[in-house]
């Protein structure tokens, strides 16, 4: 078989990295119309770097560096928000050039070599997480990113080449890949870099594992020098009080369910007939490889907001480039090249969805309309390039415990099914959570705490999922050891000047435990301030 023209797929894949950050930048800016939460806590990671903090060390939060540091770069050097966003997603697809390049060219033949660029740079450059809403956004960008790295180190591991073996560079090509993903999302890395060792071993390739063992731990060894031990202890601890997490044990469905779902059971069925068919072709050991990798798919996607499994179209080429020849037939009576076909086929249907969902997105956003959009941090000029719908910003919808219908309905509910509400100093809050709004809920509070002058580059502690006023006021300094998402505990507390409880929270449930929390620790609470929006309490 001939492999993929190199040049021409040099050519592809750099015109996609082009084209689709070119549909970003024209815009100015980032106009994103869901889940402006999870990029704000985009956003203080990305802003906390670019003034000179270091994730774990400085701030708590399960992702890598490399998660927002190509963002933070383009802020650091004067870029608003919004415009590297667009730029970062690039710096990250240029950066995967080479490896892609060698997996497309030396791995596929024909149109699959396109195919399989086309997968890794959209999914890289995608302004949407996935799934088949046909939204923008920004959110869980780093499972998106973490999916484009692993496909070209599996490629590289798990197929053959097709021309001259070149297995020192393969190796090191894999190995700086996965060590990219460790400073992306390292639950990627955990479970799929022994699978990538597996893969070579059943193949045959040791001088390629050699090579990759060598280079990932001289990549990590500089990463050690440059950042310093301590950073992988605290990384390893962040990591331990993501996962001890009770207010978010898992993003979407449980594992059961990620298992199972009618969503994502005909992928896992279709995925184990790939196995049996592959090993009544012969091909035993990449039979058993897939059949490995198929938990480790699940459970990264059981870890992923969403639940979707991206993994479907890569295995789908896989498998396309793993049929052996024509007259190959099974006891069955089944030709076995058809037969994977046609398994390849139907995963790349069950896929379409998301990955044509993420193909569009750019499209999505250089045809929207900007004039029904507002900035989401008008106060400030240059980040003002981050843009959200009137609706999701000016309509600001609670939910309150107890407004339900009245009567007999109302007694109905029994207490231990609501939510429990928070006791602050005695007194009991009404359960209140935020459903809309939140970006003009934030800018709020920012402005009156200005106003009752308790803006003076004081570090506040927020009884929510997210704490990010300092982005809404020049005037507010960020929590040192704080957390852009609150997992577990009161990360920063021994940093905090005050305690702010809000009357409305994002998260009820995280209010009530941060307040708890609080308290358990015999921290002196003094009121020092109250709005129907906030309640502010001086530490200590």
């Amino acid at each position: 078989m001939k492999r993929t023209y190199p040049l021409g797929l040099l050519a592809l894949i750099l015109a996609l990295i082009a084209g689709l950050g070119a549909m970003g930048l024209a815009r100015g800016g980032l106009y994103a119309d869901r889940y402006e939460g999870d990029m704000m806590h985009l956003f203080e990671i990305v802003l906390r770097i670019a003034d000179g903090q270091m994730p774990h060390l400085d701030f708590m939060t399960p992702l890598g560096l490399l998660s927002a540091w190509p963002i933070a770069v383009f802020v650091e050097a004067g870029q608003g928000i919004g415009m590297a966003v667009h730029m970062g997603q690039m710096l990250v697809a240029l950066a995967l050039v080479p490896a892609l390049l060698r997996a497309a060219s030396s791995r596929f033949s024909g149109w699959l070599g396109y195919g399989f660029a086309l997968l890794v740079v959209v999914t890289v450059m995608a302004l949407v997480h996935g799934g088949a809403d046909p939204n923008i956004s920004m959110s869980m960008h780093y499972n998106r990113w973490a999916w484009g790295y692993c496909f070209v180190a599996l490629t590289l591991a798990v197929l053959p080449p097709l021309g001259r073996d070149r297995p020192w560079l393969d190796g090191a090509l894999i190995a700086l890949v996965l060590v990219a993903v460790v400073m992306i999302k390292i639950t990627y890395a955990v479970v799929l870099a022994p699978l990538t060792i597996l893969a070579l071993l059943l193949r045959g390739a040791r001088s390629t594992l050699v090579a990759g063992l060598v280079a990932g731990a001289l990549a990590l060894a500089g990463l050690t020098l440059l950042l310093g031990p301590a950073y992988w202890q605290a990384y390893a601890n962040d990591l331990i009080v993501t996962a001890r997490s009770e207010v978010r044990p898992f993003p979407s469905r449980p594992l059961d369910q990620a298992m199972t779902a009618p969503l994502f059971l005909g992928m896992h069925l279709l995925a184990l007939l790939a196995v049996v068919l592959l090993r009544q072709s012969g091909r035993k050991g990449a039979g058993l490889v897939v059949l490995l990798l198929l938990p480790g798919f699940v459970y990264i996607t059981y870890q992923n907001f969403g639940n979707d499994p991206q993994w479907s179209l890569w295995l789908a080429l896989a498998l396309l480039v793993l049929r052996p020849g024509p007259g190959s037939r099974n006891s069955w009576g089944w030709e076995l090249r058809p037969a994977l076909t046609m398994v390849a086929c139907a995963l790349l249907a069950l896929g379409s969805p998301s990955f044509l969902n993420m193909a569009f997105s750019p499209l999505r956003h250089f045809v929207e309309d900007p004039a029904g959009y507002s900035p989401v941090f008008a106060r400030s000029a240059r980040h003002s390039d981050f843009l959200i719908p009137n609706a999701r910003k000016y309509q600001v919808n609670l939910q309150i415990d107890g407004e339900r219908a009245g009567g007999e309905v109302e007694g109905m509910a029994p207490d231990a099914d609501r939510d429990a509400p928070t006791v602050l100093l005695g007194e009991t809050l009404p359960v209140c959570s935020l459903e809309n709004g939140m970006t003009l809920w934030f800018e709020a509070e920012a402005r009156e705490l200005e106003r009752s002058g308790f803006a003076d580059g004081t570090q506040i502690l927020v009884a929510d999922l997210l704490s990010p006023l300092p982005m809404f006021s020049d005037r507010m300094a960020w929590l040192k050891g704080g957390a852009p998402w609150r997992y577990e505990g009161v990360p920063g507390i021994k940093n905090a000047d005050y305690l702010l409880v809000p009357t409305c929270a994002i998260s009820p449930r995280t209010r009530r435990v941060v307040v708890d929390e609080v308290r358990a620790r015999d921290i002196p609470l003094t009121e020092v301030y109250r709005s129907p929006r906030l309640i502010l309490l001086r530490l200590g």
